[in-house]
């Protein structure tokens, strides 16, 4: 009996091991961490760049009123959307205005994770918080409720 809890015993051992290896190379509960974070507060900002951006136009005349970015941490491994408008946002978000404010949407591809940020009255840009997207794809939106009417446009995913 004596034997048989031993090899039971290392087993288990064997077993717990072979779990928390798996955790670690999947990623386990690490993978996410920088999900919903600020690029900024975190650093993740400092060796951002824009792997993919797309022109906002009106629907009608195809003036240019914005930019939606796809941004990128090689560092953190993380996505985030940032949109900036060519001039400060109008009257928005209210029922006198009769518009919504501008957004942008980072979308994380594999789980639809999403966040999203809003440009308010006055202001010219907004961005995201981050997904975390290491051997993920994810794509960026911005929304703009012009006179118009919407501009909806996204970036490619990466």
């Amino acid at each position: 009996m004596r034997i048989n809890m031993r090899k039971f015993a290392r087993l288990g051992v064997v077993a717990g091991g072979l779990g928390l290896a798996l955790i670690a190379g999947t990623g386990g509960a690490q993978a996410y961490t920088y999900d919903g974070s600020d690029p900024s507060s975190t650093g993740c900002s400092s060796d951002a760049s824009t792997v993919a951006s797309a022109p906002m136009k009106t629907l009608l005349s195809g003036y240019h009123v914005g930019t939606i970015e796809m941004r990128y941490s090689l560092n953190c491994h993380t996505a985030w959307a940032r949109l900036t408008l060519d001039g400060p946002e109008s009257a928005c978000g209210n029922a006198s205005a009769g518009q919504a404010c501008s957004t942008a949407s980072i979308v994380r591809n594999n789980d639809g994770r999403t966040y999203t940020c809003t440009i308010r009255q006055g202001q010219t840009q907004c961005y995201t918080p981050m997904v975390y997207d290491k051997g993920l794809t994810s794509y960026a939106r911005g929304v703009i409720d012009a006179a118009s009417g919407v501009i909806n446009v996204r970036t490619v995913s990466y």
